[in-house]
């Protein structure tokens, strides 16, 4: 029974201290090296090198996935690597993320001596490390044939380290396949750009507007910049600034595009419960937008995996709601490409967010996913908004279609009401009755007085042309022999007002002061 205990135990410590594989670098393709790698956490941040390499090996976890995923904490990870080489191979440790506030790689020359090479986003220099999207670390001097080098990382962002160790053939050959592929994303991305912003400057509408800004901020600068690290190509200054304020890039990419989703489906309208969570969920981005203006990454960055999956996921919740379900799409069947944008967005970003919180392994391809979604719903979102306009434009010809029938029945209308009118001969009035309208301050007043007093009022207007309807009216009134106060109770004006009139009606007929203007009035109507 004893013997059997000491076998058992003597099994368990040799399974704990299994010795770490030996990478063998000739034999690499251009894979990460997670699974290869031994790790552990530095819960001080102060241990040093000398220290480090002297654990054993049940001091290091082994890693579960080929990209190290270290959390979002901020905490300190060391990562160890073994590896062999032929003599006259030079090997390349290459890390293919550049979103690293801090690296530093250790490892022991030919001689002996310890080597430190610093590196990361918060300590680059001109001359640093960074080839392309990531960090390149040239490994001749390393002891060989088989050695150990460490890495020192940390960040306040999500450490994800993709780590791939090769000889330069091979690391040249990668690199300049995956920026071919970036090149077509790019492209591809730039023309749907293109596309909106001459379908903004055509249309003049926000719902253009809002989806530029959510491709300049979310593919342009948060995912091929931020998130694929070329943010490199633009120097220091500018990598470093992307890098500290992405969340408030993010976050104002998903304002613009809740704007853009409430908008296009009419959600305020359509699905006022559903209009609500996005008015918390813009609320929550403004949040993380606010806090982004400084360096807040420790806040804001757990709060931006949730609010990138829940948000993601609503987008497709309601296009499917309202295109779907309550049929907006029926008329315009090119409207129902929205909701195929958002489904590989929705499922993406359910996988991201399940792989950054370390619940299943991150894989290698979990960013070209992302990028892949990204296209996919540039292309959909596209169709679907064009399909709208076609929908709107058909509506507006409809409409422009119903008027134009309808003025033509109403002119049909009013020519045959022309032709079916007969000319009703005029009815004169005598004096009194004219005299009575214009006591009760009848609107018809002076329309039946100019029936019964054509010539009159043709002679007044002979003599001055000038004359104003208020002057001929108060003509009218002399005519039937009203004086002053009797107009201006008629008229309800001031006798002040009246006698005014009275001027400047002598004036433009002519009259001289001496002449009373009632009895040039009344000798006018007796001549004619």
């Amino acid at each position: 029974m004893k013997a059997i205990f000491i076998v058992v135990a003597f099994c368990v410590v040799s399974g704990l201290c299994i010795a770490q594989p030996v990478i063998r670098v000739e034999a690499q393709s251009f894979s990460n090296l997670g699974k290869s790698g031994y790790f552990w956490q530095d819960s001080t941040g102060k241990t040093p090198f000398e220290v480090v390499e002297k654990f054993g090996s049940e001091k290091f976890t082994v890693g579960r996935s080929p990209i190290f995923n270290g959390g979002t904490k901020g905490k300190v990870w060391w990562m160890k690597l073994r590896f062999s080489r032929k003599p006259q191979t030079i090997p390349y440790l290459f890390i293919d993320y550049a979103s690293i506030d801090s690296l530093s790689l250790f490892y022991r020359d030919t001689l002996g001596r310890i080597r430190q090479v610093r590196s990361g986003m918060l300590g680059l220099q001109k001359n640093d490390a960074p080839l392309g999207t990531g960090y390149v670390f040239p490994l001749q001097q390393v002891k060989g044939p088989i050695s150990d080098i460490y890495l020192k990382m940390q960040t306040m962002n999500s450490l994800l380290v993709p780590v791939k160790l090769v000889t330069e053939p091979v690391l040249n050959r990668a690199i300049i396949k995956e920026y071919s592929a970036q090149l077509i994303y790019v492209g591809i991305a730039v023309m749907i750009l293109i596309f909106h912003i001459f379908m903004f400057f055509v249309t003049r509408s926000k719902l253009f507007a809002l989806y530029i800004a959510r491709i300049i901020l979310l593919y342009f600068i948060a995912m091929v910049c931020y998130v694929q690290g070329y943010e490199l190509f633009l120097g220091p200054t500018v990598a470093r600034f992307i890098f500290l304020h992405a969340h408030f890039f993010i976050a104002l990419g998903y304002i613009c595009t809740i704007l853009f989703n409430s908008r296009f489906l009419k959600l305020k309208r359509r699905l006022p419960l559903l209009n609500k969570v996005f008015n918390i969920l813009t609320i929550g981005w403004a949040l993380i937008l606010v806090c982004s203006l400084w360096d807040a990454r420790s806040m804001t960055n757990a709060l931006t995996q949730f609010l990138f999956f829940l948000t993601s996921s609503l987008f497709l919740v309601s296009s499917v709601k309202v295109i779907i379900i309550r049929g907006y799409s029926k008329t315009a069947p090119l409207i129902s490409f929205y909701v195929l944008g958002w489904i590989p967005v929705a499922l993406v970003s359910i996988y991201l967010v399940l792989s950054l919180m370390d619940i299943i392994p991150f894989q290698s391809h979990a960013f070209s996913l992302l990028t892949i979604a990204g296209i996919i719903e540039g292309v959909m979102i596209s169709l679907g908004l064009f399909g709208q306009r076609l929908k709107l434009l058909s509506r507006h010809n409809a409409h422009f279609r119903r008027q134009r029938i309808i003025l033509q029945e109403q002119m049909e209308g009013y020519k045959k009401q022309l032709q079916e009118r007969t000319i009703k001969p005029a009815t004169y009035l005598s004096l009194k009755e004219l005299t009575d309208l214009a006591h009760s301050r009848d609107p018809s007043f002076m329309e039946r007085f100019r029936a019964t007093e054509t010539v009159f009022i043709d002679e007044l207007l002979k003599r001055s042309p000038l004359l104003l309807t208020a002057e001929l009216e108060l003509c009218a009134y002399m005519r039937l022999n009203f004086d002053t106060k009797e107009i201006a109770r008629t008229c309800k004006i001031s006798v002040r007002a009246v006698e005014s009139r009275k001027y400047r009606i002598r004036k433009k007929l002519g009259i001289d002061g001496e002449t009373n203007m009632q009895t040039w009035i009344l000798n006018l109507a007796r001549m004619s």
